[in-house]
């Protein structure tokens, strides 16, 4: 009894009182599995973080965009294809690559059951798809952006702003633009008169609100 007791003080390797770890030396920290890849050599360079996705779990009745309205989306549907197809009549191809850029950005078919930018820019909008597509692409360009759909909280966010202002205050223009794990919204307001810009701030706010109140899962004001 006494001698496995003077055992267990002692350790193991004949040093008193120390244990050591099957694992390796103890105070030794083990590293992430990509670093420990690159230190090891078997990888030249650390994967790229993922780009944050945005993403929206609407717990409300299903609408055709995460976060927005039914009735908002299809405002700002109805809307913007009023101007693409004015742009189109009127042969205007710096406005048709800044609409069609933006119809991207937006996913703008989903709110009409659209089934994808092609069928919206060949049979809505009259425009045929491959030259709609490469318009889009120059219109994508010229704003710096990537032509690709937004993470689904920028485009709700911009939907429910665009369709707030289009309510109250037509002559105003919302953008929201990822920056990295940023959003930057930018708004152009009329100079005059005041009440009016004041108004189309404020109609901005509550939409901001009520995307807020969807992202922390209270119910909603109204139907969709």
């Amino acid at each position: 009894m006494a001698a496995r007791r003077r055992n267990r003080v002692q350790g193991t390797a004949g040093h008193p009182g120390v244990r050591r770890r099957s694992e390796g030396p103890s105070g030794l920290r083990k590293l992430p599995p990509d670093l420990e890849e690159l230190a090891a050599g078997r990888r030249d360079s650390l994967r790229p973080r993922r780009r944050p996705r945005g993403k929206i779990s609407d717990t409300r009745v299903a609408g055709m965009i995460a976060g927005v309205a039914n009735h908002e989306a299809r405002r700002v549907y109805d809307a913007r294809l009023e101007r693409l197809r004015t742009a189109a009549a009127q042969d205007d191809e710096s406005a048709l690559q800044q609409q069609l850029a933006v119809a991207v950005l937006l996913g703008l078919w989903r709110a009409r059951s659209i089934t994808g930018f092609d069928g919206f820019a060949q049979d809505v909008v009259g425009i045929e798809a491959t030259r709609a597509r490469s318009l889009a692409e120059l219109g994508a360009a010229a704003r710096g952006v990537t032509l690709e759909v937004l993470p689904d909280v920028a485009v709700a966010l911009w939907m429910r702003s665009e369709a707030a202002l289009l309510e109250r205050s037509p002559d105003a223009a919302v953008e929201v633009r990822v920056e990295g794990d940023r959003l930057r919204l930018s708004l152009e307001l009329p100079l005059a008169p005041s009440w009016r810009t004041a108004e189309a701030v404020a109609a901005v706010g509550r939409a901001a609100g009520g995307l807020a109140r969807v992202l922390t899962g209270e119910p909603p004001r109204g139907g969709r």
